[in-house]
This record gives structure tokens, sequence and C-alpha cells, in this order.
């Protein structure tokens, strides 16, 4: 096989603690569509596709420093009293934000988001006489482009450097699992307490993790709404399986096709609550929203919403493409509200502290303190 030709979305580093024995070359995984569970599957070919990547490689070795550090990390960590310093930190933060923008299902997300734009933008072009340029047509690799610049925009902006990291260290009988889309973005407070499932990575109340290994998990937080049950929250001990589950189903809602997990006796459980997990899982990711114009008022513009073929023949609307997250069966218990949690009000929007001024705002007004 030639050099790189074999590339993973998510690496075999990643899935090495979850391996038999700790040793990266078997791992145990249950298919979601199939039903099926598989004990010692090849390490190898797990989440990985030829030249997923790009031929020439230089993606893919970019991604494998990255990925080499995080493997170091990780071992480290595996010994006794091991606490990350500041840069492994940071570290730890952006390898998850990595990882939750690297994988084949986030690319076929952002694939079918990037399709239903051109889809509208092609209708209305035909709907006003003019010809749909093809070479706007999005691909996979277009895709992947878009979210690899967008990790960057975020590196470079330093969006969730404010975040607090905990190590989270599983004392309890069941494992931690992994899955083919591991690295898991939710927002308890958005969703429990505003009913809001659409939010980014400015959002007050954001937590990010994903599953080390069996034992360990790394969760970034916003520490002005959530405080975790610890003198020292750099890193807390799990000892309820309930916790454990409610980390879990977050895999399970978000999964493609593949459960991964260290223990065979745990794999009918897995199955089990996977399939408990699946009327918690989205029908949809996204949803693009269009409206055409209606009438005026003294103060505003109404527009009704109707389908995006309607409104491509419209020369005044509005469209709206939203990511909607899931609202998971449970929540961990150790990530507690604070009693002055707070964010910063936009409108709908409510930011962290960080994110008060947006650069692209030149009304000059600053955003409303929001108590939780």
């Amino acid at each position: 096989m030639p050099e790189y030709k074999n590339q993973h979305y998510v690496p075999r580093a990643y899935f090495k603690p979850f391996s038999l024995n700790g040793a990266g070359r078997a791992i145990n995984l249950y298919l979601l569509n199939h039903d099926r569970r598989i004990l010692s599957a090849p390490i190898t070919g797990q989440c990985a596709k030829p030249y997923f990547y790009g031929e020439d490689g230089q993606l893919e070795k970019l991604l494998g420093q990255m990925e080499g550090a995080y493997g170091s990390l990780v071992s480290r960590l595996a010994e006794s009293g091991v606490k990350p310093n500041q840069q492994d930190r940071w570290l730890l933060l952006y390898f998850v934000l990595l990882q939750s923008m690297r994988t084949s299902e986030q690319v076929s997300r952002a694939l079918s988001r990037m399709t239903q734009m051109a889809d509208f933008f092609r209708s209305f072009e035909e709907a006003h006489g003019k010809k749909w340029d093809a070479s706007q047509d999005p691909t996979p690799k277009k895709a992947l482009q878009e979210l690899m610049f967008a990790f960057n925009d975020q590196l470079q902006a330093g969006t969730i450097d404010d975040l607090k990291i905990a190590i989270i260290r599983n004392r309890s009988s069941r494992d931690f699992v992994t899955s083919d889309d591991p690295a898991v973005m939710t927002n308890r407070w958005l969703i429990q307490r505003r009913g809001i499932r659409s939010f980014g990575f400015n959002a007050a109340g954001l937590t990010l993790f994903l599953p080390l290994g069996p034992r360990k998990l790394v969760l970034a937080y916003d520490p002005a709404v959530y405080s975790l049950p610890s003198a020292c929250r750099d890193e807390v001990h799990l000892n309820r399986e309930s916790d454990v589950l409610a980390f879990n189903e977050h895999q399970y809602m978000r999964a493609a096709d593949a459960i991964y997990f260290a223990k065979p006796s745990e794999a009918a459980d897995i199955a089990a609550e996977y399939k408990a997990t699946v009327p918690f899982r989205p029908e949809r990711w996204d949803r693009f929203t269009t409206a055409k114009y209606d009438s005026e008022t003294e103060t505003h513009s109404k527009f009704v919403v109707d389908e995006p073929a309607e409104i491509a023949k419209s020369d005044h609307m509005l469209f709206h493409l939203t990511s909607e997250w899931p609202v998971p069966p449970r929540w961990p218990s150790i990530l507690r509200y604070r009693s002055n949690a707070h964010g910063y009000s936009r409108g709908r929007l409510i930011v962290r502290r960080a994110h008060m001024k947006d650069p692209f705002d030149d009304l000059g007004e600053l955003p409303a303190y929001v108590r939780v």
C-alpha cells in the first residue's frame, strides 16, 4: 500500500487505550446498523479511508504531529499521580476541537449543509434567468477544507481558550466507551434551561469532552456556568455508574456506525444502552430555513417561512442555517450549576465573557448580563 494511503479520521493513537491489553492492535466494537458485536477487530482498518485527507499526504502528516503529541500525553496521564501542565491542557483542548471537526461523519454533515445552500442558490439563479456555475457545487474535498479552515480560525482566535479543563478519572465498575465520532460538543445550560439547541463555540454554558480511554475522560467547560465537585477541580473522580452512562450516551447519540469499547463483558450492556438511546438520536443535525418578504410595520419587516424552491423566486428573502444538538436522556451529576452562573446576551445568542465584543458588530453595544 502506498505511504499515507490508509488515512485515519479517528487516529490509531486515540484508539490505543481502548485496545486489547492497550497494545494498539485490536479493539472491540459494536456495529450500530447491523446490531453486531465484533471482538478483537484489527485497529488498522477502523475509521480510515483511502486518501481521506488527500493524496499528497501533507494534511495527514500535519495531523500526525498533533496525534503523536496527544498519544505521548495520554500515556503519561496513565501513570499514577501525573497531572497535565498548561501546555498539556492546551493540547487536550485543541485535540478535542480538531477531533470534533475531522471525522467522516463531520465531513458528511458539512457536505449536507453546503449542498442545501448550493441547491438554494442554484434555484435562485435559475429562477432569475441566470446559469448556475457548476464549479460552485460542493464536494467532500471542499467540505473537509471548510472544516479544516474553521478549525484553524478557532485556533488562531483562541475561541475556546477561556474554557476550563478537568481530567475525569473513572472509579466506577463501568468503562467509558468511544465511537467513530468521539469528540462531543454540548451545552447543558442552553438545552436544559433555555430550550436552545443551536449554539456555537462562543456560547455560554459550552462543554466539550472526549474519552481518553476506558478510565479517563477530558472535560472542557464554561467555569462561569458550571463547577465540579472537588477541592481540586483539575481532576475529578467519577464513582457513579449513572454518570459514566451519562457520558456514554453522548457517544450513542453521536456515533455514525460504530461504538468501541475495552471490555468484552460489557458488549451486551452497550448494545442495550445504545438501543435505549436511539429515540434521542437526532433525525437531522442541521436545519435550513428560508423566508420571503411579506409586509412592513413602523419598526419591523415581516418575512414568512416557505420552502426554499419558492423562496428562491423572490428578490427579498432571508435564509438561516443552524446546527441542532441532541437532548440527552440525562446529564452527568458532576457538572453542577454555579450559584451565580451567568452569560452575556446578544439577543437570542448568549455568549461567554471573553466573547462579549463581537469583532463584526459595529453597533458598539455590549451584551447584557444574564443569570441562569
